[in-house]
């Protein structure tokens, strides 16, 4: 048996279990947060179980938690993330490379060292309360330093509960603006505690500033500093063209910078509050070479898409660098079948991998809604490609249709973007029929 015949059979109901299990319960994001979990219960037995450990080691690994926890969602690094998964050569086996195209669960490592942090951050603050309650004279925390780590934690609680998957898609702008200004908020506060909290302790003959620059908490703020002032550096105002494909749909044209294999980028009309990522599309010349610019496509699923669309803009703020996302991992194998719903036919436009595919579409009124232009360039793409009018012919069962190709050209993998539900039930369908599938949804 070929290898692509043994990764797309599932012949044993044991099988079929294991594929249950593994695909969707233990899925790669839920394994990754568990291996941060457990990584931290390991480490603290290690503090409980050495009576001599400094418990203001508490405090240190809580920010060593949050440093991971905020550069793994720094730009430059998914990028390199990305790029070395992503790089591994197409003669490596198959089971090598698919576990490779799962680099885009590395949100679980975001979300598990996140909730670790805020445990820590509860540990030392309990532990601090407790002392200046029982024994003062052991350690001095002064009642700023313990005010002070009270608030912090409770607006880390705040985040984390705003954070709940049930909560953020419920209330999502409201998550935005909560995590976003109570970050900036708790990065001040943070290092305000820090330094009271050296103060606190420094030896009487040394100066704050030489505790400091010894303390490993205040390089991991630098870091953690860092790492968010980054993406805000690169914050401008830039021109943008607009093209209207219909009252449904506009593209967005850029001419700042180019786009990146497989990437995204965020665009908002207001940088303080929200941002919204999309897919970028590559220009191409007559010659189809790539040229100077990119461009995205936005069709009305929002207030905020309802009105660039009613109302296009002629400037928009952008911030950090183009970003690679799950469309990168297509290049990882010979074939692929690619699907798109609606407006996730721009992120598989924006990464048409060089190697044997097939396009699928489903949307309702495909020339109407997104134009001649964005069809042409499907089947420039693909001149096979399935476009399904979802008006005319029903919603279609792409599980199906991806089997039926899958089998044609020999696809190794399968790759969707569309919503989350969708792309929950065509992942773990395909999953469980053994067939290498990959799919972001919104906590990936």
């Amino acid at each position: 048996m070929s290898e692509r015949e043994q990764s797309v059979t599932v012949s044993s109901p044991r099988l079929r279990v294991f594929h249950e299990l593994r695909y969707r319960i233990f899925m790669v994001y839920r394994r990754l947060f568990s291996l941060v979990w457990l990584t931290n219960i390991a480490i603290l037995i290690v503090v409980l179980s050495i009576p001599s450990t400094d418990r203001k080691w508490l405090t240190t690994i809580a920010l060593i938690n949050l440093s991971i926890a905020i550069l793994i969602r720094q730009d430059f690094v998914i990028n390199l993330i990305y790029t070395t998964c992503c790089s591994i050569p197409l003669s490596w086996p198959l089971a090598v490379r698919r576990r490779m195209a799962q680099v885009y669960h590395l949100g679980g490592i975001h979300s598990g060292c996140a909730t670790a942090a805020v445990l820590w951050f509860a540990g030392s603050f309990g532990y601090s309360l407790g002392v200046k309650l029982s024994d003062p004279r052991q350690y001095h925390f002064s009642s700023a330093t313990i005010c002070l780590s009270a608030i912090v934690l409770f607006m880390l609680l705040a985040m984390t509960v705003s954070a709940h998957p049930m909560i953020r898609k419920k209330y999502h702008n409201a998550f935005e603006a909560i995590h976003r200004l109570l970050g900036w908020t708790l990065l001040v506060l943070v290092w305000v505690q820090v330094m009271l909290s050296l103060e606190d302790h420094k030896a009487s003959q040394q100066s704050l500033g030489y505790t400091a620059v010894r303390s490993p908490d205040m390089w991991l703020l630098i870091i953690i500093t860092t790492s968010i002032a980054t993406s805000w550096v690169f914050l401008k105002r830039v021109p943008v063209e607009t093209e209207v494909l219909s009252q449904h749909a506009i593209q967005l044209h850029f001419q700042y910078t180019n786009a990146v294999r497989g990437g995204f980028l965020r665009v908002s009309e207001r940088p303080l509050l929200e941002w919204h990522s999309f897919a970028t599309i590559p220009v191409t010349n007559n010659d189809e070479k790539c040229v100077k610019g990119c461009s995205v496509i936005v069709s009305r699923a929002g207030d905020w898409t309802s009105r660039q669309i009613s109302k296009p803009p002629t400037r928009l703020w952008v911030r950090g660098v183009p970003t690679m996302g799950v469309m990168r991992v297509a290049s990882l194998f010979r074939s692929v079948v690619l699907i798109g719903t609606g407006s996730g036919i721009g992120p598989l436009l924006g990464h048409i991998p060089s190697c044997r595919l097939r396009l699928i579409w489903s949307t309702p009124h495909p020339e109407q809604t997104f134009g001649n232009g964005i069809v042409e360039s499907v089947y420039e793409a693909d001149p096979d490609a399935l476009i399904w009018d979802t008006r005319k012919n029903g919603r279609p069962n792409l599980v199906e249709l991806a089997c039926e190709e899958i089998e044609k050209i020999e696809a190794e993998a399968v790759v969707i973007i569309s919503n989350e539900t969708v792309t929950r039930l065509v992942v773990g369908e395909l999953e469980r029929k053994g067939v290498p599938a990959f799919g972001a949804v919104w906590d990936s």
